[in-house]
């Protein structure tokens, strides 16, 4: 109990003038004589709460600050070539507001994977045991998968399934890295002695997993190749991927599988462009976008997507994928009768194809290729050798049997262009722009009922907003009757169906073709939307 003093007069609270001495008001001046005293009580709870709040709050920011210290993560400039934490991993995607979806989590695993041996040889043995090989000249049907997801497949099934090679290594990694063993994923291009580039098309990529010897390490000591089942493997061309590089190989083949499946620029192009933002320099990120910038009109932008990847990779697949373009100017040149030019630019991309083949005698693609620019030049003899090499090199390959249809319609022989056309739909049946060509080489062996149906199956496959655009194609290339049973367009989607870009080199005022750009995989029908525009082959770089 403490004494304080207060006027009885004025209520003012006042300390005496000195100890003992009678209390005197300074405001009154009173002194004596009145109640001029009341002792009163602390009044500790409206006194002090205030400062146990303060004192909370302050000891709360501190012990909020250590946290935040603790927990915060430093973000490099360039993501790091480690393995990263889900919170680091996460905060680098934040940081460079990157959607990626459900590959944000790709190396996240289920919690009961069991039954998995120890040792990294072992694993990559049970992986390839479990899923079967397949062309990598096409997408899979289905959506790219986590390592999550690709564990819950392999779990559910009994039979083997067809995984991508970059499922496969990212399961791995990601299995190893839960057994505190440091592991990436690389791309692989070429395998030591291999004859064949280890990804065909230039697009899917060929990924293996990178093993180091030590947390520390900074370069691996093995590769293991749990797709092909070859188990440790020596390469000669190889890039270790940051994770978040992995995130955008993961975009990429997702954006591949859209665009083949349907067509559609609108949701397949900003993934890749995503997949760019990731991965700048992945060659087969950038084939990827030419690919589906050529259907969408933005050819002059492919080339130069397509010439980029080149200078980051220079090997057999991103020659072709260029090469493929020049043959649709040379196409161009013949139908617009500059039969000299066009034989010019056919030579020329037989000069390219013919290194590429002495490079890696055992790439099928590059004989298909070889092929159309046989018949290009009317030399059926050789084109039917060429054939024949990839055939038994690439089996698997839509495109192989695609051109074969077409050899066999060049010799007059319907029967045989429609069987092969059939074997080329049974290996890739999803793919919109395989059905138009299907119709085509149907159309040209006398069996329109077979060309009405494939190009129905065409229609239903690509996006609604796409439809218009490929009835007025099948239209003008196959006529009318070729729609015949053809599923409608939608209300409303012949006045907004166009998915074309401007030519960046046309005149002006200079109409856009509503053809499809470019009929990708038939090198032998492949065309130009710009007649009068030149493409400088030029691939020794």
């Amino acid at each position: 109990m403490s004494t304080r003093y207060f006027c009885a007069h004025c209520d003012q609270e006042f300390v005496p003038e000195a100890p003992g001495g009678k209390p005197r008001c300074p405001q009154c001046m009173r002194r004596g004589g009145v109640d001029l005293v009341k002792e009163v009580a602390p009044e500790a709870s409206a006194s002090r709460p205030w400062l146990l709040i303060v004192t909370l709050v302050i000891v709360a920011a501190g012990i909020g600050y250590g946290v935040y210290r603790s927990t915060t993560i430093s973000l490099e400039e360039t993501p790091p070539e480690r393995p990263l934490e889900a919170r680091e991993l996460s905060a680098y995607l934040e940081r460079d507001q990157i959607r990626a979806g459900a590959y944000g989590s790709m190396m996240a695993l289920p919690d009961d994977v069991e039954g998995w041996p120890a040792g990294a040889s072992e694993v990559a043995a049970q992986l390839y045991g479990e899923s079967s090989q397949w062309s990598l000249d096409r997408s899979l049907p289905r959506e790219m998968l986590t390592a999550d997801q690709t564990f819950a497949m392999l779990e559910a099934r009994e039979e083997r399934v067809r995984l991508y090679p970059l499922e496969l290594a990212t399961s791995m990694t990601a299995l190893l890295r839960e057994r505190g063993v440091k592991a990436m994923v690389a791309e692989v291009w070429e395998f030591e002695g291999a004859q064949a580039p280890a990804d065909p098309s230039g697009m899917l990529g060929y990924f293996v997993t990178a093993v180091y010897d030590s947390t520390d390490a900074e370069e691996p000591s093995a590769y293991f190749d749990s797709w092909g089942g070859r188990g440790e493997v020596a390469v000669s061309a190889v890039r270790v991927l940051r994770d978040t590089e992995v995130l955008a190989a993961a975009l990429g083949t997702e954006a591949t599988r859209v665009f083949s499946a349907s067509g559609d620029a609108s949701e397949a192009l900003p993934m890749v462009q995503t997949a760019l933002l990731l991965d700048p320099v992945s060659p087969s990120l950038r084939a990827v976008h030419a690919t589906i910038l050529v259907e969408s009109g933005g050819v002059g932008e492919a080339v130069k997507e397509f010439e980029a990847a080149l200078q980051l990779r220079t090997d057999g697949p991103r020659k072709l994928n260029l090469v493929q373009l020049y043959l649709a100017q040379a196409g161009m040149l013949e139908m617009n009768g500059q039969s000299a030019e066009a034989e010019a630019q056919f030579g020329e991309a037989n000069r390219v194809v013919d290194e590429v083949i002495d490079q890696w005698p055992r790439y099928g693609r590059a004989h298909v290729v070889l092929a159309t620019i046989y018949m290009g030049l009317d030399q059926p003899e050789r084109a039917g050798v060429e054939l024949q090499a990839a055939e038994a090199l690439s089996p698997d390959a839509p495109l192989l049997w695609t051109i074969w249809a077409q050899y066999h319609l060049a010799q007059d022989d319907p029967v045989a262009a429609t069987t092969k056309m059939k074997r080329a739909v049974d290996l890739d049946p999803d793919n919109w722009q395989l059905r138009l060509q299907a119709a085509r080489v149907c159309q040209g062996a006398g069996d329109d009922e077979a060309a009405v149906e494939h190009v129905g199956a065409a229609l239903r496959l690509v996006s609604p907003d796409k439809r218009a655009e490929v009835r007025r194609f099948v239209e003008r290339m196959m006529g009318p009757g070729a729609l015949t049973g053809a599923p409608d367009p939608t209300p409303g989607e012949e006045a907004d169906t166009e998915l074309e870009l401007p030519d960046p080199n046309a005149a002006p005022g200079q109409p856009v073709s509503d053809d499809p750009a470019l009929m990708l995989g038939d090198p032998s029908n492949l065309r130009l939307r710009d007649p009068g525009q030149t493409l400088e082959l030029d691939l020794d770089k």
